[in-house]
């Protein structure tokens, strides 16, 4: 398998953040099912000659039941997701085999298609963790009175923390107290 701890970040472009979004799954759906429990994850041999692939089932924090197809990226540091695609059926059956892509863009047009329980065993998945993995973040630009900014400074050194962190999680707890 690899070293999950290398693991620290995720790698989008256009290509799969609107393939997914069309098929109504967001990156940040996607994203989550890398940081909730149970992650399965099981290596995609069939297609890890040009680089290595892997399939992970998961649940979203709604709990959707995803099943995502992704290569790594810079060196292990990233995940790049190739397809992300409801899952449902969890029944032992004939599996049939995995159809050779010639690339990504089929692959993921295969995936979309196509329920993995029918083509991979999930009974022989491992349950991970990525202890290194953050969310993709946005920046953003926030006006502030000076008074209100300089409140949030002094609070955050008091606490010995950066002012932009304690903000975060300052929003982070109040969306989850809603």
């Amino acid at each position: 398998m690899i070293d999950l701890s290398n693991i620290t970040g995720f790698d989008w472009d256009l290509g799969n953040a609107y393939k997914n979004e069309k098929h109504a799954v967001s990156s940040t759906e996607s994203e989550q099912v890398f940081f909730n429990k149970p992650l399965l994850m099981l290596p995609d041999v069939k297609h890890n000659n040009v680089e290595p692939r892997f399939h992970a089932l998961g649940k979203t924090s709604a709990g959707r039941l995803l099943q995502i197809t992704f290569t790594l990226r810079h060196a292990g540091l990233s995940i790049r997701v190739i397809s992300v695609g409801r899952s449902g059926r969890f029944m032992k059956k004939q599996l049939k085999p995995i159809p050779e892509f010639t690339d990504e863009a089929e692959e993921r047009a295969f995936w979309e298609t196509h329920d993995t329980t029918e083509y991979l065993d999930w009974s022989l998945a491992q349950n991970v963790v990525l202890p290194n993995l953050k969310p993709s973040t946005q920046t953003i630009s926030l006006r502030l009175p000076q008074h209100l900014l300089d409140a949030i400074k002094s609070a955050a050194n008091a606490r010995d923390v950066p002012y932009q962190s304690l903000i975060k999680v300052w929003l982070q707890e109040k969306l989850q107290n809603q």
